[in-house]
């Protein structure tokens, strides 16, 4: 059992000094962190010390037995006047209720190790998925507040349009006239000039009658209804924007205080300050898929809740085995040694010696009920840790296979969304250059700009899901 101690010792050393190779990683630092100072694993790692020192207990034979006695008036024998007795009897188990107590104390250790390995194993699973929680948390802080600044740059340009009647400041030397035909200031002035340059009554006749003409007078009504209907318009652009503005400075106060809770989550497994920092990078590395992920359903065996259930039905296994034998005698053998006191006038041989007399005992069981109750107990326990051990199986071979399911489409959501807020970007910066040149509807950029920020939300969440199933697939097949 001592080697089987030095045994465990250096397996958590090993796992220790695998954890600090790696230690330049920021998330390999606070497992290993987690590994040194969380309570919970220090408690199950006391209680499978504690489970270690029951082993030389159910080994040791019981404590021998050491009687005296004390004549206050010597008892007269014929051999002289016996005044003490001192006896000294030990008992012997049935052979091989030592082994069998033995073997129950050791497999119960043995659950109580798998019993650490599976609070281990999920402590790490717990700091991992938390990590992942405060990277993402963060990263959407960070995607959250480049988008805003975009949206401060469309409420700039919604803002001189509004203040340029209609034009944008990359097109302010552009005019639309009524006919929907682009000139520049210069061709119109040029236009003027020609018609001021008729002769007598001609040039007077022809603007008079070009400004009376109902024609004019109509096409005159609707440019200015339009840039009336323009001007409206570029107040409403200028209002969406802001709304647009207001709603992602509230989700960014939102992810602010969703980053403290998530620290706390964090910290409480490194049993450290709450408000203590974490720092995740500048970008999280995606775990690749195992390419034997399919075979190792096969190592579900390896999860210690299973190992330990199974170490438990072998435990009472032992127990049964041992109240078996504790239904036999236990033998006894003492010796029994009778201080003699010379007496006077006595001419006996053997007057005044002391007599030593060899002992033995047999316990008789002959009270069955306990003992068979004792069975029974032992009996049931070892089916039901049995049971228990399949039905554990069971339910993680289903959780396997639902993790499976989402890793690979956490894999597929974050090549998806890669590309597709990739695609909204481009598209994005296109329709602002169009907007620019005042021939984009502004609804169009706002729900393209949304559509983006919520690709780029989806990547990081697909990139966290996928790392965080690969972490519960190690967590599940107990590796």
């Amino acid at each position: 059992m001592k080697h089987f101690k030095k045994y465990t010792l250096l397996i958590i050393l090993i796992v220790i000094s695998n954890v600090k190779a790696h230690s330049q990683d920021s998330l390999s630092f606070y497992l290993e962190k987690a590994a040194l100072n969380n309570p919970g694993i220090k408690a199950r790692y006391l209680e499978y010390s504690a489970a270690l020192e029951k082993v030389p207990q159910a080994a040791s034979l019981p404590d021998p037995q050491l009687q005296l006695g004390y004549f206050i008036k010597p008892m007269e024998l014929l051999g002289g006047n016996q005044v003490g007795n001192a006896s000294l009897m030990q008992m012997f188990p049935w052979f091989g209720t030592l082994k069998a107590a033995k073997d129950e104390a050791s497999k119960m250790a043995v659950a109580k190790f798998e019993n650490f390995r599976d609070a281990r194993n999920e402590l790490y699973f717990n700091v991992k998925a938390s990590y992942y929680k405060v990277y993402r948390t963060i990263k959407e802080i960070e995607i959250a507040e480049e988008n805003l600044i975009i949206l401060h740059s469309l409420e700039h340009l919604a803002l001189v349009k509004l203040s340029t009647g209609g034009k944008s400041s990359s097109s302010g030397n552009v005019v639309s006239n009524s006919s929907g035909a682009n000139m520049s200031p210069t061709a119109t002035s040029n236009m003027g000039n020609n018609n001021m340059s008729n002769q007598g009554g001609k040039g007077t006749s022809a603007i008079s009658s070009t400004a009376g003409s109902p024609g004019m007078g109509s096409t005159g009504g609707g440019m200015g209804g339009s840039m009336e209907g323009n001007g409206k318009n570029d107040m409403v652009n200028l209002l969406r924007i802001q709304i647009e503005i207001h709603d992602l400075e509230n989700r960014i106060a939102l992810l602010k205080d969703q980053l403290i809770t998530d620290k706390v989550s964090f910290n409480r497994f490194l049993n450290r300050s709450s408000l203590s920092e974490v720092f995740t990078g500048d970008s999280l590395i995606q775990v690749s898929i195992p390419t034997d992920l399919l075979t190792l359903t096969d190592s579900i065996g390896n999860n210690p809740m299973v190992k330990m259930y199974k170490a438990e039905s072998e435990a009472n296994a032992a127990k049964l085995d041992m109240v078996t034998r504790m239904g036999y005698p236990m033998i006894g053998v003492g010796l029994n040694y009778m201080l003699i006191q010379k007496r006077d006038g006595n001419t006996a041989m053997m007057n005044g010696q002391d007599m030593i007399m060899p002992m033995v005992s047999l316990t008789l069981p002959i009270y069955r009920k306990k003992q068979n109750a004792m069975r029974r107990e032992a009996a049931f326990l070892r089916d039901a840790a049995t049971l228990s051990a399949e039905n554990v199986t069971n339910n993680i071979r289903v959780s396997f296979q639902q993790t499976v399911q989402n890793l690979y489409d956490a894999d597929r959501r974050v090549k998806l969304f890669t590309d597709q807020a990739l695609l909204a970007g481009k598209s994005v910066q296109l329709l602002i250059a169009s907007f620019s040149a005042s021939s984009t509807d502004f609804v169009e950029i706002l729900r393209m700009q949304q559509q983006l920020l919520d690709y780029q939300f989806k990547q990081v969440d697909a990139i966290v899901d996928k790392n965080t199933s690969i972490a519960q697939v190690v967590y599940l097949t107990g590796n």
